[in-house]
């Protein structure tokens, strides 16, 4: 897909993961289409750049809304790790992946639960 298409679609993305953020969710793919009637299918590999370019248009420093999308019963998405290296996030040596991709869904929600 085209890089262009792909940022109006991050730009409609963004406020619904801002929205599941504000709620203390999370969202999978399925549900981001239910909720998102307009956005095409897309391949993973253009999902994950969709992702990349939501946090990429964020603010410096704020915590990352791609950590929101997950698979199954909230878990982790399988390719949030390399999304979150590209944006210069990583988790702190000694700590788990899984579980410092937890404390960034942690911090997502608590950002934004007072945003407006």
């Amino acid at each position: 897909m085209e890089t262009g298409r792909l940022w109006e679609l991050a730009t409609e993305l963004r406020p619904l993961l801002e929205q599941t953020a504000r709620d203390g969710a999370t969202i999978t793919w399925p549900q981001i289409h239910r909720r998102l009637s307009g956005l095409p299918r897309l391949h993973a590999d253009d999902q994950c750049v969709l992702l990349w370019l939501v946090d990429e248009d964020g603010q410096k420093g704020d915590p990352l809304l791609s950590a929101l999308v997950t698979v199954g019963d909230r878990q982790m998405h399988p390719r949030f790790p390399a999304i979150a290296e590209q944006l210069g996030w990583s988790h702190p040596s000694g700590t788990r992946q899984h579980t410092a991709w937890n404390y960034e869904v942690l911090k997502v929600h608590q950002h934004w639960r007072y945003q407006r």
